[in-house]
């Protein structure tokens, strides 16, 4: 993927990776692999002068939660991180009541108390199903998406998307990270102008402009008009409303797709509407018996 850095906790056939974009103050290195299916990458922001760490836990128990639950007691947790990904743990703690087909394992009860112990934070919706077996299977919820220290704070939201090409949902977190987006400059709002105003005060000056004596008088004058001008501007033009900043992951390739997109609408040619062959045929058979008949 262009404009990203890929991490995979193996150079080869990984189970899982990790894509950070490449933005200015934001860096990544990976602190923690194991097998081909647990990664652990720490993020850094650094945005006006404010630094975020945390460290993203990618991680993947193929099969059954056994392999999840012999890693994660291995892993030297920092402070804050977010952990992400397919445990295959069925467990009442984020899907409720289990189904009769489902049982919650040994493996899966390890995974739990690890988590409760290291004080983690659940953002699933709780019995929100994030597995749809094509089997005709009963679904389930076994990706999960947690967090602890700080970084639950950053958490904003989670949105779990059951439209994917895979039997299981997609899950995206959002974050709330610092900016490097510049300040707003404030803009004036000239449509609302109220110009009779503004005349009024620059005539209430009475400023006498006939009698200037030599370039130091005259650029006085000018200074005098200018902010007479400000003041004018600042009683009868209103300020716009600040604009919504934009979404932090717009990028310029997206603006040269959009306007790409509205070009090729503008300049596409109208929908022109198919005709009937066999009903104009049946029509023109009609005309040709009437001229017949006469």
């Amino acid at each position: 993927m262009p404009n990203f850095d890929m991490f995979t906790p193996t150079p080869t056939r990984p189970r899982c990776a990790t894509y950070v974009r490449r933005v200015p103050g934001l860096s990544a290195t990976t602190t923690f692999a194991a097998q081909d299916s647990f990664l652990g990458t720490t993020i850094t922001s650094l945005q006006q002068q404010h630094t975020t760490t945390f460290t993203l836990y990618n991680l993947y128990s193929p099969g059954r939660p056994d392999p999840a639950a012999a890693i994660l007691p291995t892993i030297d947790l920092p402070t804050d991180c977010l952990l992400m990904g397919d445990l295959n743990a069925h467990h009442t703690w984020w899907q409720g009541p289990l189904p009769p087909s489902a049982r919650t394992s040994p493996a899966s009860h390890s995974i739990a108390n690890w988590l409760t112990e290291n004080n983690f934070h659940l953002h699933n919706e709780i019995a929100k199903p994030t597995h749809h077996p094509r089997n005709g299977g009963q679904p389930s919820t076994i990706d999960l998406c947690l967090s602890r220290g700080r970084t639950t704070q950053l958490v904003l939201t989670l949105a779990i998307d059951h439209d994917t090409t895979s039997d299981h949902s997609s899950l995206t977190a959002t974050l709330s990270l610092p900016s490097n987006a510049a300040p707003q400059k404030a803009q004036r709002c000239w449509r609302k102008a109220d110009w009779e105003s503004i005349a009024s005060h620059i005539q209430a000056a009475r400023m006498d402009l006939s009698n200037l004596q030599g370039t130091e008088d005259t650029l006085r004058t000018v200074t005098n008009i200018t902010q007479l001008i400000h003041e004018a501007t600042n009683h009868a033009v209103p300020m716009k409303d600040p604009r919504r900043l934009e979404a932090p992951w717009w990028e310029p390739e997206l603006d040269t797709g959009k306007k790409s997109s509205q070009t090729s609408r503008e300049t596409s040619p109208p929908r022109i509407q198919r005709h009937q062959p066999e009903r104009q045929t049946t029509q023109t058979a009609q005309m040709v018996d009437d001229g017949t008949q006469r």
